[in-house]
């Protein structure tokens, strides 16, 4: 009994680092002085945006939010939507980059 305890919690535990190693944190940060309502982050392998990683908040003027991306990408996309229902879309970020910054004039840097 206490070897399968054992074996169970050796698979949990890999199961957790493996998982835990497939997530990402990437900080956005609005320079475009509008407010943002939707942000969307894809693989840069799809033409189909993954779910709006927002949910309820509102990321406001020149204010960051740091976002938890399941699964690692080689390179993604980002889309965001403002207060009008205007878009952006920036393309190919190498999947490394940990922070973004968009801007008015519809550019983007990254780190």
């Amino acid at each position: 009994m206490k070897k399968g305890f054992v074996a169970l919690a050796v698979v949990f535990t890999f199961l957790f680092v493996a998982f835990s190693a497939e997530a990402a944190v990437i900080t956005v940060t609005n320079k475009t002085g509008l407010y943002l309502h939707y942000i969307y982050i894809s693989s840069s392998n799809t033409s189909n945006w993954e779910e709006d990683v927002m949910g309820d908040d509102i990321l406001e003027p020149d204010e960051a939010v740091r976002i938890n991306i399941r699964g690692s990408y080689s390179k993604f996309d980002l889309k965001a939507v403002d207060e009008d229902g205007d878009s952006g879309e920036w393309y190919g970020f190498p999947g490394n980059a940990t922070r973004i910054t968009i801007y008015a004039d519809g550019t983007a840097e990254y780190q």
